[in-house]
């Protein structure tokens, strides 16, 4: 029998359970920023503001092409110009953003209704055959798996599409609310404009970009809805040294410094023109085995080095122990978190211990430990280093670029890593893409039945209860094979000019920025 479900219904369904506390200036997305105190407003109720909101970023952006890249800062300036069908919010939901509302017309058929008013940045209606288009352009490109289980996307009217997919998912439609799936103009590709990836139905539109200096978003005068953003201009401006970030925000070259060096906190909170936020974060670092490469297949000499990890020392030298150490592998605030298991606690005694039953009771390993070259993977480096001498494991350290080490892990010649990892709306984008059978983002190139049948069953499981209790297993399971050790979810510190307004902040650094303003 058909069931159909109200909106209201599937976002029970689907929102996790645990959300993040936020701070007393963050903007929801239902109340516009423009609606933000301010020191005085125009005569058209706009809040005085200064022209260009100016973001520090800590990260180079490298490609603006949707469906072509999966990086966070990328990601950040895309919000910007383009919306995805749904929205998740830094409280753990989900709300209607292109589609306006859905429904389940049965466990392989989803109904999206998509907003009438809707329209690109160059004034052309968005409908139907762009949510198809932009879906099925998809399916065959870097992001696929991001509608892992898609079959196919059905228009039905101008204002009407039916997503089938192979089997009913708890979290097919937060899948729907990832940067990379939003929606395309089908007009500007077939067109055969130079880069039709830059139309989008945001606030904001492109402008240009400077590869390595900035990339400037503007006010897209196209814009659909009334909560259109009050800055005239956005600029992202890569600054990837830390101390040089930091001066630029104090001089006024920048309005925020995403990720500030900790041990510089201490001046800025004193400097009466910035704000220092802080809050919980979702960001996972890990230690991880390639259990392709012996002697990483022996499980109990992974639960060995699990051991002999200082997770405390290792948080304190990493962000001066901003943050909380983690024994499970699922990121906070996800449905289903669950860290009470015993996991692998700091012990050396029961390393040593481990390290005899997997057949290694003097040690003699050598081996080779692969990092970026960067903060906070240097100084973690070198604790493990020490920590692991003392088990008789000797590690030397190997330096490369963040795409190098990528590509090294995916190609599987590594033996072992660090790494970080942050999701904050779907537990199958943990389980799945970091260890299930074959995923590209399994770098432990980890294969076992049982935990991708648990993976699949808190999938598809409508049992909350059952659903929740598979989770549990999950996470007690993969803590126990040990392909990676979890260290610490680090908090979410991010510094910026007293006078902005309109902030939306999120605890892994997906941050909206579309409502943000300087005051004046």
């Amino acid at each position: 029998m058909n069931k159909f479900l109200s909106v209201t219904l599937v976002l029970l369904l689907l929102v996790p359970f645990v959300a993040f506390a936020t701070g007393n200036n963050e903007q929801t997305k239902s109340q516009p920023a423009a609606s933000a105190p301010a020191s005085g407003t125009t005569t058209g109720g706009v809040p005085n503001h200064k022209a260009e909101l100016v973001i520090g970023s800590a990260a180079d952006i490298n490609n603006l092409d949707l469906q072509a890249q999966q990086d966070q800062i990328n990601n950040i300036v895309l919000k910007l110009t383009h919306q995805p069908l749904v929205y998740f919010t830094n409280k753990g939901t989900f709300e209607p953003d292109v589609a306006t509302s859905w429904e389940f017309k049965d466990d392989k058929h989803i109904i999206f209704h998509l907003d009438p008013r809707a329209k690109f940045s160059d004034g052309s209606p968005l409908t139907a055959d762009d949510v198809k288009f932009t879906m099925d352009r998809a399916l065959k490109s870097y992001v696929a798996n991001n509608l892992a289980g898609l079959v196919a996307t059905n228009v039905v009217d101008v204002h009407t599409v039916e997503m089938e997919i192979k089997t009913y998912n708890n979290e097919f439609v937060q899948s729907l609310a990832s940067v990379p799936v939003s929606i395309l103009s089908k007009k500007a590709y077939e067109s055969g404009m130079k880069d039709p990836y830059y139309i989008g139905s945001g606030p904001y539109k492109f402008d240009k970009w400077v590869q390595g200096e900035y990339v400037r978003v503007v006010k897209n005068p196209n814009y659909w809805r009334e909560d259109q953003g009050v800055s005239d201009a956005i600029v992202f401006k890569p600054i990837l040294e830390d101390s040089s970030r930091v001066i630029a925000l104090q001089t006024g070259e920048i309005d925020v410094c995403i990720n500030p060096p900790i041990n510089e906190l201490q001046f800025l909170k004193k400097d009466k023109n910035i704000t220092v936020f802080e809050k919980p974060g979702s960001r996972l670092f890990y230690f991880a085995f390639n259990v392709t490469k012996k002697p990483w297949d022996n499980e109990k000499l992974r639960q060995a080095v699990a051991c002999a990890i200082d997770r405390n020392s290792v948080l304190q030298v990493a962000v001066y122990g901003k943050g909380t150490p983690q024994k499970t592998i699922l990121n906070r605030g996800l449905w289903g978190f669950y860290d009470d298991m015993e996991g692998f606690p700091y012990d050396v005694a029961r390393a040593k211990k481990l390290m005899a039953e997997a057949g290694y009771p003097n040690g003699g390993i050598n081996t080779t430990l692969l990092i970026a070259n960067s903060s906070p993977y240097t100084n973690i480096a070198q604790v493990i280093q020490a920590n692991l001498k003392e088990i008789g494991i000797n590690v030397s350290i190997q330096t490369v670029d963040d795409a190098t080490l990528k590509a090294t892990c995916k190609s599987g010649t590594q033996e072992l890593y660090l790494w970080r990892w942050n999701e904050d709306s779907k537990v199958d984008f943990v389980y799945r893409d970091l260890f299930y059978t074959g995923s590209g983002s399994n770098y432990h190139h980890y294969s076992d039945r049982h935990a991708d049948e648990l993976t699949d069953l808190v999938a598809t499981e409508k049992d909350q209860n059952k659903r929740m209790q598979d989770g549990i297993e999950l996470q007690k399971y993969l803590v126990n094979a040990c392909p990676q050790v979890p260290l610490y979810i680090a908090n979410l510190v991010i510094a910026y000019n007293k006078n902005l307004k309109g902030e939306y902040l999120f605890g892994g650094g997906n941050h909206d920025w579309s409502h943000a303003y300087i005051a004046q």
